[in-house]
């Protein structure tokens, strides 16, 4: 029985795919929505809270400018991160793997192989569901780090995605299965 000799070849980089030229699909525009009202469940509360206590706390009235100055900024930086992350996020699906695009400072980009996933959740939230979108997390076998929580999508298309994702697990593990028999 001959034995096959171990080869190890290098790669050529310039002839991989590259995922930055992949077109990616963006949150539903009514996601914006829900992440603004999110924000303002947030904020309103504090600005209450900051309000009562510059009226009632006599220390907190010599700096109220300077307060309601730093609310303000909070506010509109809030606001400004959230939306530059809004337009940043993407995501696609290919026959192998799903990309995942996010990030405001820096950009990430996590691209899980189909057959990592172990699992996949379809979740619709009181907000989501009120705007017909919801939120496909992927769990890896990779642990942690590679779960992906892809939020905004249309709850139709995240159905359908869903259904894919596992058809496309179940063809993997078939191959599989198939392979070691």
């Amino acid at each position: 029985m001959p034995t096959e000799k171990f080869t190890n070849e290098p790669i050529d980089i310039g002839t991989l795919p590259q995922f930055e030229e992949i077109i990616l699909r963006k949150p539903h525009p009514d996601y914006w929505k829900i992440i603004c009202i999110n924000l303002i469940l947030f904020f309103v509360p504090l600005a209450i809270v900051t309000t009562l206590l510059l009226f009632f706390v006599d220390d907190f009235k010599a700096y109220a400018i300077l307060i309601i100055s730093v609310y303000i900024l909070i506010l509109f930086v809030s606001f400004l991160l959230h939306y530059i992350g809004f337009k940043k996020r993407g995501y696609a699906v290919r026959t192998k793997d799903i990309i995942y695009k996010s990030g405001i400072i820096s950009d990430s980009t996590t691209i899980v192989p189909l057959n990592r996933i172990q699992h996949i959740e379809l979740n619709e939230a009181v907000l989501s569901r009120m705007y017909h979108l919801g939120s496909l997390q992927i769990f890896t076998a990779g642990g942690h780090t590679g779960h992906l929580n892809i939020s905004g999508i249309p709850i139709a298309e995240a159905k359908s995605l869903r259904d894919l994702l596992l058809r496309k697990l179940n063809l993997i593990e078939n191959l599989s299965t198939d392979a070691e028999a």
